[in-house]
């Protein structure tokens, strides 16, 4: 934005030595003519051909004036020209100039040349005395790199404070801005945006209505719920936000929500930190995701920390850090860590991981979730996989019984929302217990095999398929003791079940 210090530099040179005090006369140093007008006095001399005026620090021309001579002021007509000791040139149709009060009013194809840039209006005043101009009915400003257009602009040269209002657009070489208002202070390098605003860059877009930014240091602030947009669809916005370009972080404070449209995902917290290369948001104070997909139930998500890295332009992974926990109502889930990949639409899962599906707990040291959308439809237990589920239908039973399968590694095929098939392989081992709702004795069944293909109906164990040559036992419960009645490292976590998405926070400190 070092447009705007070229503007309160021409300002601020330009209106004939800003800062005189003592009240000096206006020169006329040539005129081809020189008549008076008898209808409006003695005093008021018309001026025609080549006709130069001086005050003070700078020559005036025009090709003809109405001086008034008593008052110490002119009207200039035609083709007027101001030269201020070969730094700024000012051109217009015509002129009103008082030496006195030190005002000029500029009027008609306007143009102000300072060797740098250049104020093209229709119309620029400045009052001297008051020590303030200003142009209106729209102005262009017109440097090398860039071009700046306003309704209305305003100088303040004490303060060094300048303002642009209406219809504010400046096209750059690197940006955009469309605003209602912007205002600048040469003596902070600040520029402040106010009222609704868009700033275009190449690659995102910022929406403000309440913004600054240091035009030296590319550092600032947005607030008010600013919204960033990059080219990807994906958007940040926050109470405030933070950021330096040069050094190409952001920081976003209280209610932060990050939105990546494309690929079904919301992203909310307290703070937010953001870089921008390689592209990457750590989210933290009270954070937590939102996985959706049209006519899908939402995925909830939450950890102590949310990292969301753009690996390239197709692949982004989103990775949650302790105490992460998730919920949708067909599925819900717990461990330490969580990586998300929106190339494969596959969660891993790390460290002590859970997941609850209807009434089965599924567990192991590494839980692999492929999804659609927001749907889950293969869960891959790589290792030390555990499947339990409290056992249903035991009549005259008077403790808890879990049916139990485990194996080196399982898979679980999900349909229409609903767990329909689990392929337990390597060294698969079970423990049933059938129902006896016809008063039977309650059994327990022991099997073990190679693989076991466990398939499910209305949420209810139908049949299992054991291959090859499976061995199994059935013993009567009352013949059972307690500790056989579960397989090694059995757990039961059902007090960790979140039971909504709000229940995703209960272990929140």
């Amino acid at each position: 934005m070092r447009y705007i210090a070229y503007i309160w530099m021409l300002l601020l040179a330009f209106p004939l030595v800003a800062n005189a005090e003592k009240v000096t006369n206006v020169i006329l140093e040539n005129s081809e003519s020189l008549s008076f007008d008898k209808n409006r006095g003695a005093s008021i001399q018309v001026l025609k051909g080549n006709v130069r005026f001086r005050h003070e620090n700078a020559v005036m021309y025009c090709d003809s004036a109405y001086f008034y001579d008593g008052e110490n002021s002119f009207d200039a007509f035609g083709r007027v020209k101001v030269v201020q000791a070969d730094s700024l040139t000012v051109l217009c149709n015509k002129m009103f100039y008082d030496g006195n009060t030190r005002l000029l009013r500029a009027r008609g194809n306007v143009i102000m040349d300072n060797h740098k840039f250049k104020l093209y209006t229709e119309n620029f005043d400045f009052y001297r005395d008051a020590n303030y101009g200003y142009y209106f009915n729209g102005g262009k400003i017109v440097d090398p790199q860039y071009e700046l257009t306003s309704d209305r602009g305003y100088y303040y040269p004490s303060t060094k404070k300048a303002a642009f209002r209406g219809n504010v657009n400046l096209v750059s070489t690197s940006f955009t801005v469309k605003s209602d208002t912007m205002l600048y202070n040469s003596r902070t390098d600040v520029a402040s945006l106010v009222g609704p605003s868009n700033v275009y860059y190449s690659d995102y877009t910022v929406y403000t209505e309440n913004g600054w930014a240091g035009t030296k240091s590319n550092d600032g602030a947005l607030y008010d719920y600013s919204v960033i947009t990059s080219k990807s669809g994906t958007k940040v916005t926050a109470d405030s936000i933070k950021f330096n370009k040069n050094q190409g972080w952001a920081k976003a404070y209280h209610n932060l929500v990050m939105t990546d449209s494309a690929k079904g995902v919301e992203v909310y917290g307290d703070y937010g930190y953001f870089v921008q290369e390689p592209q990457m948001a750590i989210v933290t104070d009270r954070p937590y995701a939102k996985k959706y997909a049209p006519n899908e139930d939402t995925l909830y998500l939450h950890a102590d920390t949310l990292k969301y890295v753009a690996v390239d332009s197709t692949e982004k992974l989103m990775r949650a850090y302790y105490n992460v926990r998730f919920f949708r109502p067909d599925i819900q889930g717990k461990c330490d860590s969580l990586i998300y990949s929106t190339s494969d639409s596959i969660m891993q899962m790390h460290k002590a991981p859970i997941i609850w599906s209807e009434q089965n707990q599924l567990s192991g040291e590494q839980i692999n979730v492929r999804m659609d959308g927001s749907s889950p439809k293969e869960i891959h237990i790589t290792s030390k996989a555990m499947i339990i589920a409290k056992a249903e239908g035991l009549v005259g039973v008077d403790i808890d019984c879990y049916n139990q399968l485990s194996s080196r590694e399982s898979f679980g095929y999900v349909e229409s929302n609903q767990l329909r098939r689990i392929d337990m392989k390597g060294m698969a081992h079970s423990i049933y217990f059938p129902e006896n709702k016809d008063g039977g004795d309650a059994m327990m069944n022991v099997a073990e095999g190679n693989l076991m293909q466990i398939y499910l109906k209305n949420k209810k164990l139908e049949k299992i398929v054991m291959k090859p040559r499976p061995k199994g036992v059935l013993y009567p419960l009352s013949k059972v003791e307690k500790r056989d009645m579960y397989l090694r490292d059995f757990f039961w976590s059902e007090k960790d079940r979140p039971s909504s998405w709000k229940d995703i926070f209960r272990h929140t400190k």
